[in-house]
């Protein structure tokens, strides 16, 4: 549903209790640079980043990623070697990396009265370290983090549930799946997230249809616009 269909359409929504968040493209602004250290390495040969295997891509785990790509155009090195050479084309920059629009004022809001949060993530834990580091204070409000790459307890990434109800395992209550509510970016983390039997907020690439993002209980173009009276939270 799209937030213009979403005030005539609040009776579709479930009250939750709680709220889990994706990392990538959804907290911080860093799919943009993966997608252009990504193009970095592919440039030698000839290949192109398009937008089809980046939705492919994003919010799977970093190593199913660079197998992803390293398959797609038979690339002359290992999946490790991939990992490698986008580390180096990233270092310096990660820990830069801003945070998404509207994020800083929901996460405070909802922290504010108690929400209870955390983070579920294809990243791996280093990867992780870096580029929330700038932002070490904000994520201070999230009860606890999985992240997939990294998590034996997770046997396998989005679009597979595994990451979602793990995270919601580890609150202090454990939550059923539909008290907890999803925000995501891409569209694997929205099947994985309704996969788990929780609703989920896609925001997505302006790019990503309207089609294929259909099955989320609401798509917005940004956190700036989201209204979690919708869900029983506490109004902005």
């Amino acid at each position: 549903m799209s937030e213009e269909e979403a005030g005539s359409r609040m009776c579709s929504f479930q009250p939750v209790t709680h709220c889990i968040f994706e990392l990538d493209g959804l907290l911080i602004d860093s799919e943009r640079l993966r997608t252009e250290t990504v193009q970095r390495i592919l440039d030698p040969y000839g290949h192109t980043y398009s937008f089809d295997l980046k939705m492919r891509c994003m919010g799977k785990p970093d190593s199913e990623q660079a197998a992803l790509i390293v398959k797609t155009f038979n690339l002359p090195f290992s999946m490790t070697e991939f990992e490698n050479q986008q580390e180096l084309q990233c270092r310096g920059k990660m820990g830069f990396i801003r945070l998404m629009p509207g994020v800083e004022r929901l996460l405070h809001h909802l922290n504010s009265f108690n929400i209870p949060m955390a983070i579920g993530s294809g990243c791996g834990r280093d990867s992780f370290r870096i580029k929330t580091r700038r932002h070490s204070r904000l994520f201070d409000v999230f009860h606890h983090v999985v992240l997939s790459g990294s998590d034996e307890e997770v046997k396998e990434g989005k679009p597979a549930p595994d990451v979602f109800l793990t995270t919601a395992s580890r609150f202090e209550d454990s939550p059923e799946p539909n008290k907890c509510l999803v925000f995501e970016s891409s569209l694997v983390g929205m099947e994985a997230a309704l996969a788990a039997g929780m609703q989920v907020v896609l925001v997505p690439d302006p790019l990503v249809s309207i089609r294929a993002s259909a099955p989320a209980t609401l798509r917005l173009r940004s956190l700036e616009v989201f209204k979690p009276q919708y869900f029983g939270l506490p109004p902005l």
